[in-house]
């Protein structure tokens, strides 16, 4: 399978073929960007182009028939070796980390290259990251390493340094529309171009957002903040605790649900600095522009910029396997001593 399966990153492609013909391609990538954008699936088609047997490197592109390409697509190539932080872990272990290195020393099995793809490197603790230090600073001959974080920034500088830094960017609305659209997320294009504006330029929120429960559980949280009677916290984390479960029995899923939702709380609040600084809230839905009007006339600045900063907060407590109920809890009270206010004169 060629990089033509892999829409919106084409810049990323050129730059990382560049390197290839120069002869001087990176030992060690660090990925950076919005989480959902496809770096990943991006990931996994490039160890295919490196470990392809057919094709000459200095072309980055892998034929998609031969053995190689076939066991790389497939995750069973002996020479690609994946690793990234448990379920039920909140930071990317140390002993993950060294058992990697540890495998990544050996010989390749096949050819002369084994490549490494390291996801939630966002989570790596300074332990797990000096740990990387040798196996970075000394890769094996023709070894390539690929991390996977949503920002340099929240790397050890040691790491950074170390790294080839590849950007990517949200993926453009028309791009992640037809990509909706042929995996059947959204069957009218009008749809599709909805949740690809909504979704900010990433797939997995896009896909999450189409859930019809999401919908009718999105609009009742929004509705009742910008509400004159403000929200009841206690009956607010109930009710998104059982939207959560509904995902299923796994912590995984009800904590990918619980996330949808703060970013849309996020979301929100950006809409509502927009419309108190005279802009144009940049949201395609009616509804959601007139709960910003509503809350913009009640809420000072200073109060919107708190609300984003405890949704994002909250994001991150989530996404690092802290206890949910108490997060969310910890949230709508915050977010009730805000919105329940009396509104500006």
């Amino acid at each position: 399978m060629s990089w033509g399966s892999v829409r919106g990153h084409d810049r990323v492609v050129d730059e990382l073929r560049r390197a290839a013909r120069s002869g001087r391609f990176p030992h060690a990538l660090l990925f950076v960007g919005p989480e959902g954008v496809g770096k990943r699936t991006f990931a996994l088609r490039l160890a295919q182009a490196l470990l392809c047997e057919e094709r000459p490197e200095a072309e980055l592109e892998p034929c998609g028939s031969c053995p190689g390409c076939a066991q790389a697509e497939a995750q069973t190539h002996p020479d690609l070796l994946t690793a990234g932080r448990p379920e039920d872990k909140q930071e990317l272990p140390i002993k993950v980390i060294r058992d990697l290195c540890d495998d990544f020393a050996l010989k390749p099995a096949r050819g002369g290259r084994k490549v490494a793809i390291v996801d939630d490197v966002d989570s790596m603790n300074e332990e797990a990251a000096n740990a990387f230090l040798k196996t970075l600073e000394e890769p094996p001959p023709g070894a390539v390493l690929v991390l996977l974080g949503t920002s340099a920034e929240r790397q050890l500088e040691t790491v950074v340094s170390r790294c080839q830094v590849v950007r990517f960017d949200p993926l453009p609305v028309e791009v992640l529309a037809e990509a909706l659209l042929e995996r059947g997320v959204a069957t009218e294009p009008s749809e599709a171009t909805r949740l690809a504006t909504l979704a900010d330029g990433s797939f997995g929120r896009a896909v999450g957002l189409a859930a019809p429960d999401l919908g009718r559980y999105r609009r009742d949280l929004i509705d009742g903040l910008a509400s004159e009677g403000g929200i009841d916290p206690a009956e607010q984390v109930k009710r998104l605790d059982a939207f959560a479960k509904q995902a299923g029995k796994e912590s995984a899923a009800q904590r990918r649900r619980v996330r949808l939702m703060l970013w849309e709380l996020a979301r929100l609040f950006r809409g509502v600095l927009w419309q108190t600084a005279g802009l144009e809230p940049p949201s395609p839905d009616p509804d959601d522009r007139r709960a910003i009007a509503r809350l913009a006339e009640r809420l000072e600045p200073e109060d919107v910029f708190i609300l984003a900063e405890r949704a994002m907060d909250a994001d991150f407590h989530v996404q690092r396997n802290l206890y949910m109920p108490l997060v969310l809890e910890s949230l709508f009270h915050d977010l009730a001593k805000v919105v329940n206010r009396p509104g500006r004169p």
